[in-house]
């Protein structure tokens, strides 16, 4: 070929593969998302749009559940990567929020980046200076909230922060607790009624007690504050007997709260007294400690306590309470052969607005009036020996005597573990069937109390633990349980050896997505329990999955790294630790 004619030809060459590029989608400065971002009215918080996920959870309700359904069961099995993205080493348990394409990524110690929903283009990032905190898991941070045109975190400094959810750079912060002594936050803040409503962590033997708070959403200012442990000459004071005000500790509320605007009323968890066993603690051991291990409700304008009710009164061996609470509207027809405790009262067929869900750690369901906090009906999921049983009149779970009153040094065997039958990973519902989908896991553990003094930071050294597997129980760990909000009816189960540490979504396209101990990431059919699709990750999955559409292509996100995980009693399932990244599935 003549040297012209080959200039040409690579000429022309060179000149078809620039167009091919100019031609693919390129999201540069002038096409980023952020130049049409909105703000984030309170509406939209009560009803988000179909393809926003502004909070944990997604709403208010807790539903974890995405209306989408563009994936659904007829072609999940095609769903394939679209894009991922590497994240801050850490403590990994993150909740990707995403609003007008971008998405906000809320990372250990308070790392944040904003990317493009679509590929994963780094828009900005906002990055804490850390402290060495007493506290191990200090550095935990599961969701941030959008409202307006900022993006609110809560610290592991135990601050209030407000971004500019356009450049990441801060509008405001706010401290609420004190660091220095082991406070924190964990769980991030939600806004309700135009305040950021979070609750205070770490509270263990320096710090006494823990509270929600309620901060105005433009200055960070405090406007109530609700302490989750009582004071002598307080309202639930005396459940602590003699013991003076600062020996009271504990109450951690360290997950988001839920919310219902038509009875404007706060729903929240709480966790241990701290130490967790009485004879350290100094109290007795059929003192109820409140609010320990309750539901509280709380007035969304003043904080003030509405009603509670209290899961497991005096708790010794850690059975944490204060996971998300869902709210739904149902028929509560409780089948007496399906569910272990029912209220004799109910009216079958009754419709009321209840609190449902798996609030702690001993994998009960328990499903309570939203408006009153009466005791509905309650149903083991796994295999448990520490409540026993309600007491509906004075609204709380009874205890297992048999494992009680413990004596320092006195080991006991207890089901399930410290880690629990279900840990911070969440349930999810869906309006689709009415049901519930409860990741939890079959462990119980040798327990044996110590003799604690009041020392700056973390409290588990209020007892020695090691998990072991169910006595007499076979190989199986992990499962995922379908169960019916009204009558409380199994619809299905799955059973497997692996742990089932990851928390689950619901979709519109009638799928229930989780993770497990085994690095699989699935697809179920919400209605039969048939596996429908599934996507090895590299580790894992500590983050809460979420579902959001932009230009009309629905995603499905998880960040996987680190979580909770059973893989003790499972030690043929292997993998290194860390390995934080996010992956973001769509349909081809």
């Amino acid at each position: 070929m003549p040297a012209t004619s080959l200039s040409r030809y690579l000429y022309g060459g060179l000149a078809a593969l620039a167009a091919l590029v100019v031609v693919q989608p390129s999201h540069v400065a002038a096409q980023s998302p952020l130049d049409g971002y909105t703000d984030v009215a309170e509406s939209m918080l009560v009803d988000p749009p179909d393809g926003d996920w502004l909070m944990w959870r997604r709403t208010y309700n807790h539903w974890g559940y995405s209306p989408l359904a563009q994936i659904d069961r007829g072609n999940v099995g095609s769903l394939r990567l679209a894009w991922a993205w590497t994240m801050e080493r850490g403590l990994q348990e993150t909740t990707p929020l995403v609003h007008d394409g971008v998405m906000f990524l809320p990372q250990a110690c308070d790392f944040v980046e904003a990317v493009d929903a679509r590929d994963g283009t780094l828009l900005w990032d906002y990055r804490r200076e850390r402290v060495e905190h007493a506290a191990t898991l200090a550095c935990a941070n599961r969701n941030a909230t959008l409202y307006r045109d900022r993006l609110y975190i809560a610290t592991h400094d135990a601050y209030l922060v407000a971004l500019d959810a356009r450049t990441g750079e801060v509008v405001w912060e706010h401290q609420v607790g004190n660091w220095e002594v082991g406070q924190h936050y964990s769980g991030g803040p939600q806004i309700i009624k135009g305040r950021v409503v979070a609750g205070m962590s770490g509270c263990y033997y320096i710090n006494t007690r823990c509270w929600i708070s309620a901060h105005d959403a433009d200055t960070g200012e405090e406007v109530w504050r609700t302490y989750t442990i009582a004071y002598e000459g307080e309202s639930g004071g005396d459940s602590w007997g003699d013991l003076p005000n600062e020996q009271r500790r504990g109450g951690s509320s360290w997950m988001a709260p839920s919310y219902d605007p038509e009875l404007n009323l706060i729903f929240a968890g709480v966790a241990v007294p701290v130490p967790w066993v009485p004879a350290p603690r100094g109290s007795d051991p059929d003192d109820d400690v409140l609010y320990t291990n309750s539901t509280i409700a709380l007035n969304a304008d003043t904080g003030e306590l509405v009603w509670y009710f209290q899961h497991l009164p005096g708790d010794e061996w850690d059975q944490d309470h204060p996971f998300e609470r869902i709210v739904v509207e149902t028929e509560v027809t409780p089948n007496p052969n399906a569910v272990d405790w029912m209220n004799p009262d109910i009216e079958s067929g009754e419709r009321r607005k209840v609190i449902t869900g798996v609030p702690g750690k001993p994998g009960i369901v328990w499903t309570l009036d939203a408006a009153t906090g009466d005791f509905l009906w309650a149903k083991n999921t796994i295999y448990q020996t520490t409540i026993i049983g309600v007491d509906i009149e004075n609204r709380r779970g009874i205890a297992n005597p048999e494992i009680k009153n413990l004596q320092v040094d006195q080991e006991v065997i207890v089901c399930g573990s410290i880690q629990g039958g279900i840990n911070w990973q969440a349930v999810a519902y869906s309006p689709q069937t009415n049901a519930i989908y409860a990741p939890t896991n079959n462990a119980c553990m040798t327990y044996t109390p110590n003799a604690v003094e009041p020392t700056l930071g973390g409290y588990h050294s209020s007892a020695e633990s090691r998990r072991i597997p169910v006595p007499g129980g076979g190989p199986d760990v992990g499962q995922l349980t379908a169960i019916d909000v009204a009558t409380g009816r199994t619809l299905w189960q799955l059973s497997q050896r692996a742990g089932m540490g990851g928390s689950v979504l619901t979709t519109g396209g009638g799928l229930v997505f989780v993770t497990d101990d085994a690095r699989r990431f699935r697809a179920f059919d919400a209605g039969t329990g048939e596996v429908l699709w599934e996507q090895i990750l590299n580790a894992s999955a500590g983050g809460f999955p979420v579902s959001y559409e932009v230009d009309g292509v629905q995603y499905v996100a998880i960040a996987a790294g680190g979580g909770v995980n059973y893989r003790n009693l499972t030690p043929e399932i292997r993998q290194r630790s860390g390995g934080n990244t996010l992956y973001v599935f769509r349909l081809p």
